[in-house]
């Protein structure tokens, strides 16, 4: 693996919103993901398929912070938790682990932003990220398969403005095409949008949230950490959890 140059990624998300390490995690680790969603996804559809909650053939689905899904590969991850405390402090913690699957059917998504300003009533006021994301793909993203969109730098102008230019065409809309093994990490407030799935394989997108401490979101649908976990966790990641409860039968 490429040594990886720690303060250019923190540069890079603070002026274009994102950054992403090619080939960063193992591909067999990846591998054994996708196949642990598909029962996951299908339990999920069975219940939820005429309700998409990320518009047409579109879902948010939660995922269990059980192996293989949860695996220290990604969850303690050296060149990770560098950058994102590098932005964040290492007193951050994660409070969501869920993922984003268009499938066969699915459209753009309105250009938009994972979350909302922290000072609505100060349009004007930038600031250092409060939350940032990781997303890496169960599978290989090609252009036909519904990759992330994203419009470099809009996380630092305001909202309104953001979209002007965009729509406006001074600011691209630019598709990120990734392979199993990459991380994306990027600024949530960055203007984003979800591209149509034109094929028959589920395009599966991990994320997991990263917040400065005092950004409390107690979230209802992230999964409790399963007991067997928790013990076998390193000191870092017990840390990085400690907002999450414990499912003590598992």
């Amino acid at each position: 693996m490429a040594k990886v140059d720690i303060q250019g990624c923190i540069e890079q998300i603070r002026n274009d919103g994102y950054c992403i390490l090619r080939g960063h995690f193992p591909v067999d680790a990846v591998r054994e993901c996708l196949e642990a969603f598909e029962p996951i996804a299908n339990a999920f559809l069975a219940e939820h398929a005429d309700n998409p909650n990320r518009g047409p053939n579109r879902h948010y689905i939660p995922l269990p912070f059980r192996p293989p899904l949860y695996n220290p590969a990604f969850f303690d991850d050296d060149t990770v938790f560098a950058i994102m405390a590098g932005i964040l402090g290492e007193d951050m913690v994660i409070d969501q682990f869920a993922s984003d699957t268009p499938f066969k059917g699915s459209v753009h998504q309105e250009v938009h932003r994972d979350v909302r300003e922290l000072f609505a009533e100060e349009p004007d006021l930038r600031h250092p990220p409060a939350i940032l994301a990781m997303n890496w793909p169960f599978v290989d993203v090609t252009a036909e398969q519904g990759p992330f969109l994203v419009a470099d730098g809009t996380h630092r102008l305001r909202e309104a403005d953001a979209q002007a230019k965009i729509d406006s065409g001074e600011i691209p809309l630019k598709s990120l095409s990734m392979q199993a093994g990459d991380v994306l990490l990027r600024d949530p407030t960055c203007l984003h949008r979800g591209s149509p799935n034109l094929t028959d394989t589920p395009r599966v997108m991990a994320v997991v949230s990263f917040l400065r401490p005092w950004y409390c979101r107690r979230r209802s649908d992230t999964y409790p950490v399963a007991r067997s976990v928790w013990e076998r966790s390193s000191e870092r990641e017990k840390h990085l959890m400690r907002w999450l409860d414990i499912d003590e039968s598992q």
